[in-house]
């Protein structure tokens, strides 16, 4: 796999997607074939059965393989769960003599610095992207090669998961009979899917409600400040409609996706739905406010997670670019307004947008962190921060800092 092309796969808590895409010479992401397959192997982010999840992958790769005729070895593969944690760290190198320019190996040295942080034995580091560097206390640097100082500083934004449950995605992907090109944390790449250059540079969230679980992901000044996994989805919703209205979880999802709304108080109080419950031989007549109001709790549960994740990057006060809200969750009618009125500021809905002729088909929330992976992949600009000696495997490849933010043509100083 060249810089130009990527195979990605969302590993989802509901299902698997494979999209094959390119970057055009005018810098498009163009989607060349995709494939959807069911997957219940995956809860809230975390594999549990690796057999039905590595077999999912192979069904979702091997449709792609056949559209665009030609095996796939290597994939870039969502990470999510709760298990995942984000910090921003700083890192800092003397140049000497520094009336020198600043080179390629300054600038691995201060983020391998700035990587130095101590963790408990059972977590690995699983990405780290470089936000700002600094020459000499001159904020805003992108690009700091060729500049001249003394001191190059970096801050760099580091992902963490649990060792154990990044080994069962590895071990999901290699008995799929492909192996992992980077893994890549679900926030970031929803985040990526939907939000533009201009809004990450303003400031920005983007929170994409899935099946299992809630990610949130915040930018500012064009880079990822905080990113989050929820364990608690939109699959919740579903568990609680069967539970309470003693349905089954099939009858649930159609009660949810026909009829749900996250807001109750838009729903007429004499309008009726039909329910199936599994302990009656006919279809019961029932409030359809009363099922919103059991949506609405829970949905209500999730935005105040969400929230309260925004408010921890500390940027909540500053996000010029709006907020965005994604996912399978998001086609709740009312999802929006309420998290319009827990943050109070305007959230508008997003799907993400590629070019070829599967953009109407991906032009939906559901397919925000595929669209995103592949952006993170075929937009990232690694040669910068390559070692000389190449890389070894995903885990090195990933710790060389492939850098989404650093566009093609981006002025070396910032704001």
């Amino acid at each position: 796999m060249n810089n130009k092309e990527a195979i990605v796969v969302d590993l989802g808590s509901t299902k698997v997607v494979c999209l094959a895409a390119v970057q055009t010479e005018s810098g498009e992401v163009r989607a060349e074939a995709w494939s959807q397959v069911g997957c219940r192997g995956v809860r809230k982010g975390i594999v549990l059965d690796i057999d039905e999840t590595s077999a999912a992958i192979d069904e979702a790769v091997s449709r792609v393989e056949k559209s665009v005729g030609r095996s796939v070895d290597e994939i870039a593969v969502s990470v999510a769960g709760a298990h995942l944690q984000s910090v921003n760290a700083q890192g800092f190198v003397p140049i000497y003599p520094n009336t020198r320019p600043v080179r390629r190996d300054d600038v691995l040295a201060v983020i391998n610095h700035s990587r130095q942080i101590v963790m408990p034995s059972d977590r690995e580091q699983i990405m780290a992207v470089p936000r700002e560097f600094r020459v000499d206390g001159q904020r805003g640097v992108q690009r700091p090669i060729g500049m001249s100082g003394g001191r190059l500083e970096v801050v760099t934004h580091l992902v963490t998961g649990q060792s154990s449950l990044i080994d069962l995605v590895d071990r999901a992907v290699t008995l799929s009979g492909r192996k992992v090109l980077e893994m890549v944390p679900q926030p970031l790449a929803s985040g990526l899917g939907v939000a533009t250059a201009d809004t990450m540079e303003e400031g920005c969230a983007v929170i994409d409600v899935g099946g299992g679980t809630t990610d949130v992901a915040v930018f500012s000044g064009g880079a990822v400040a905080h990113l989050a996994s929820i364990p608690v989805g939109a699959h919740h919703v579903t568990t609680d409609l069967a539970a309470l209205l003693k349905v089954s979880l099939d009858e649930a999802e159609r009660l949810k996706t026909t009829y749900g709304s996250a807001s109750s108080r838009d729903v007429p109080e004499n309008e009726r739905v039909q329910v199936q419950q599994t302990d009656q031989p006919e279809p019961r007549p029932m409030q359809r406010r009363v099922l919103c109001e059991i949506v609405e709790s829970r949905m209500r549960e999730i935005v105040g997670l969400a929230v309260r994740q925004i408010e921890a990057s500390g940027l909540a006060g500053s996000l010029r670019g709006g907020v965005t809200v994604t996912g399978g969750g998001s086609l709740l009618p009312g999802t929006a307004a309420l998290f319009s009125d827990a943050l109070g500021s305007r959230v508008q809905n997003g799907s993400p947008k590629v070019a070829g002729p599967n953009a109407r088909t991906l032009d939906v929330p559901t397919m925000s962190t595929a669209v995103g992976l592949a952006k993170y992949c075929l937009e990232s600009d690694d040669q910068e921060f390559a070692p000389v000696s190449g890389f070894a495997n995903w885990k090195d490849k990933i710790r060389t800092l492939k850098n989404p933010f650093n566009r093609k043509g981006q002025e070396t100083l910032g704001k």
